[in-house]
């Protein structure tokens, strides 16, 4: 290592130049460091974009058996009144239809303060969920791309980085060829 001469302080722009920063650590290395932190909130942000993809996948699942309650259940004439039904859950637990719609934001109608309906309630409650189904499936749409996004993002991180070792390497092995 050259020590410097008393009194002589390299300007910052003479230290880029040797590829050493104040701080000591080369460009390359800070670059690499910056890249690894990058990839790391990368990293993050697809862990919790896999988990709400994951929460909407149980949320559909459950929304498709909540449906086909109500297709079972339904009655076949106006003058009929019958219970909403109930499903198994993405969980494993048993779910009164009409409270999990509620509980859900999904507007349904009772009876005479019964959780039953007649044909057109149901075939409201039928529509509502639809609705709340083709919601939920635009925004998983928009959420896979996203996803496919942040992928992409992670991908090219994790190339840039490798191009800055690759060349920090090659310039140290240039360097090192020329001083022999």
């Amino acid at each position: 290592m050259i020590k410097a001469m008393s009194g002589y302080q390299p300007t910052a722009w003479a230290n880029s130049a040797g590829n050493v920063l104040p701080g000591g650590l080369s460009l390359a290395s800070i670059m690499a460091l910056v890249l690894m932190e990058r990839h790391d909130i990368y990293q993050n942000q697809l862990g919790s974009q896999l988990d709400d993809m994951q929460a909407r996948n149980n949320l559909l699942k459950d929304m498709r058996d909540a449906m086909a309650a109500l297709r079972t259940n339904r009655p076949p004439d106006e003058c009929k009144v019958r219970d909403y039904g109930s499903f198994v859950d993405w969980q494993g637990k048993t779910q009164d239809v009409f409270d999990w719609m509620q509980a859900h934001g999904i507007s349904i109608e009772k009876e005479k303060g019964d959780k039953k309906g007649v044909q057109s309630q149901f075939d409201a409650a039928i529509n509502n969920l639809n609705g709340a189904i083709d919601s939920a499936n635009s925004e998983g749409e928009m959420a896979m791309i996203y996803f496919q996004r942040l992928l992409d993002d992670v991908n090219r991180v994790a190339e840039l980085m490798s191009n800055v070792v690759s060349k920090d390497e090659k310039t140290k092995g240039m360097i090192v060829g020329n001083l022999r």
